[in-house]
């Protein structure tokens, strides 16, 4: 039997697995070698190569040069975005699996309920998450395929003359199209994990918030009666309770991803403001707009994922409260009142997710960033 987190994040798992950025069983030394050899290819090489190719190339246009600066804004990201990855996968496999612990399996079939829901959302993410990458890519390169010359993915410095021969040509084609599907495919696969255990986190309070509020009902709709049937049950909550509202989840969350969302979040606010100048320099209707909307809707969904579901768990640890008030606490024995004050007081503290422990992730954090992307491109087009 799988756990939750494989039938959530199946399609990420095996990705970042095939790069050897995720723990597998058969990890060898090989494994590490050859994931930090490609990590230090793909991502340090190559960045150095196009910054050397903006230094020494005089001909590059502006509408180039803004197509250069947009892959390098979310190389340098990836570039850190990544290394927790390739140097702390033990760790992070240990928070992808926190909620396929023993406390977090599901009951009764209001929790199967729950749980199957959160289940499918992840998996729907997951994949269109998968599909729209691999689209970008073909956007991406698809005009290096249809050049009457011989063009490359990317525009670089390189020692040697591609053009020389058909050899050079097409081995250095094939590299730097594989340098895109790495970094396209390793720098994004996460971010459904991470938004993804935002909302594990999400349905488990839900789960919390349910118990609580029909303490004195069993999976059958029967009303307990006795004092030991209601404080079994209050007991699980209590220890749910603990495990996420009481930020030992969210603690150990920021510790794993708070460097890749940070990253992510700068390199994409960065890129987002270089792909609306790039909309004012193309012109209206040309392949150039195509290729800066599929970046637009890349890097935006990225920072939106990540605000989306910090919302989301904001929000329903709010109503952690009103569910205790909504059930029969009245009726109860007063033991399990004081529990639920005791529960009630611990759950008055928000529960925000960060990143870099400095920016909320939080709806108003996406449309804050929009709005100065936005700025920054009117500063910039009153200035021209």
């Amino acid at each position: 039997m799988t756990s939750i987190s494989e039938d959530s994040f199946k399609i990420n798992l095996d990705v970042l697995r095939f790069f050897g950025l995720y723990p597998s069983d058969n990890n060898s030394v090989l494994v590490k070698v050859k994931s930090v050899l490609f990590y230090l290819v793909s991502y340090i090489l190559v960045a150095i190569l196009v910054f050397m190719g903006i230094l020494s190339e005089n001909n590059y246009d502006n509408l180039q040069m803004n197509v250069i600066v947009i892959w390098l804004c979310e190389t340098i990201g990836f570039t850190f975005k990544v290394l927790p990855l390739l140097f702390d996968g033990r760790r992070i496999m240990n928070c992808v699996n926190y909620f396929a612990q023993v406390e977090f399996k599901p009951i009764d079939r209001e929790e199967k309920k729950i749980t199957d829901e959160c289940v499918s959302v992840c998996h729907r993410n997951s994949t269109a998450y998968f599909y729209g990458i691999a689209v970008w890519v073909v956007v991406w390169t698809f005009p290096v395929l249809l050049s009457k010359g011989r063009a490359l993915p990317i525009n670089c410095w390189l020692p040697y003359d591609p053009a020389a021969n058909l050899v050079n040509y097409y081995g250095t084609l094939v590299f730097l199209f594989s340098v895109v599907v790495y970094d396209a495919f390793t720098g994004t696969m996460i971010d459904p994990v991470i938004a993804g255990l935002a909302y594990q986190a999400t349905c488990q309070i839900k789960i919390l918030k349910y118990n609580l509020e029909n303490l004195d009902v069993d999976e059958n709709c029967n009303t307990y009666v006795k004092f030991e049937e209601i404080s079994e049950k209050l007991k699980r909550c209590l220890n749910r309770h603990i495990s996420i509202l009481n930020f030992r989840f969210v603690a150990e969350y920021e510790d794993c991803f708070s460097l890749c969302v940070f990253c992510q979040i700068i390199a994409s606010t960065v890129g987002l403001c270089f792909i609306c100048i790039g909309f004012i320099l193309a012109q209206t209707a040309s392949y150039e707009n195509v290729v800066f909307f599929a970046c637009f809707l890349c890097l935006s969904f990225q920072i939106f994922f990540y605000c989306h579901y910090g919302t989301l768990l904001y929000e329903e640890n709010n109503g952690v409260v009103t569910a205790m008030y909504m059930g029969s606490w009245y009726k109860y024995d007063v033991r399990i009142r004081k529990v639920l004050i005791t529960i009630m007081e611990r759950s008055k503290k928000p529960m925000i997710l960060t990143s870099g422990k400095v920016v909320k992730l939080t709806l108003e954090t996406f449309a804050s960033l929009l709005k100065t992307s936005y700025s920054l491109v009117a500063v910039f087009n009153n200035y021209e």
